[in-house]
C-alpha cells in the first residue's frame, strides 16, 4: 500500500501557488545582498529588501538558478526561504 499525501504548495498542476507556497531567493556576499532581476533588460542586479528579490517556488529550481549563477560569478550563491 502507497500513501500519497496531497500538499497544494507543491502541487505541480497549481505551480506552487498552492495555500502555503514556499518561496526562495538566491544571496549572495556583496551589498546588498539578494539577488534580484530587472524589468528592462533582465539583468541580474542586488536588492537589499528579500521581497524584492528573485523567487521561485521550489527548492530544486533555486538551487539550479543559484549553480548557474555562481558559476557566472565565480563566487558561491546561497539559496534562502523566505517566510
Amino acid at each position: 500500500m502507497t500513501l500519497h499525501f496531497w500538499r497544494p504548495w507543491i502541487d505541480p498542476h497549481s505551480c506552487g501557488e498552492g495555500a502555503q507556497p514556499e518561496r526562495y531567493a538566491l544571496r549572495d556576499r556583496g551589498t546588498p545582498r539578494y539577488l534580484a532581476v530587472t524589468e528592462g533588460d533582465q539583468r541580474i542586479q542586488r536588492v537589499s529588501d528579500p521581497s524584492d528579490a528573485w523567487a521561485f517556488h521550489t527548492h530544486e529550481r533555486a538551487v539550479i538558478a543559484a549553480r548557474e549563477i555562481s558559476q557566472v560569478y565565480g563566487q558561491p550563491v546561497d539559496v534562502v526561504k523566505l517566510n
